[in-house]
């Protein structure tokens, strides 16, 4: 337990993530796994239309 809290002291501020390239569109999680529950479905399950709406590029606005 005492290393698993000192693994969170090395992220103040509760972020881990590695940074994605900014070229890379971003991935509107919530909505996608809220959309796969409805479904009963993986996010892999997904054909690549659907999985578009879940995108936002950088040209996009949020």
């Amino acid at each position: 337990m005492e290393e698993m809290l000192g693994f969170d002291d090395a992220f103040p501020d509760g972020v881990f993530v590695i940074s994605r390239p900014a070229n890379e569109p971003k991935v509107k999680i919530r909505a996608l796994a809220d959309y796969c529950e409805s479904k009963g479905v993986l996010p892999t399950d997904l054909m690549s239309e659907e999985m578009e709406r879940f995108l936002v590029r950088n040209t996009d606005k949020i």
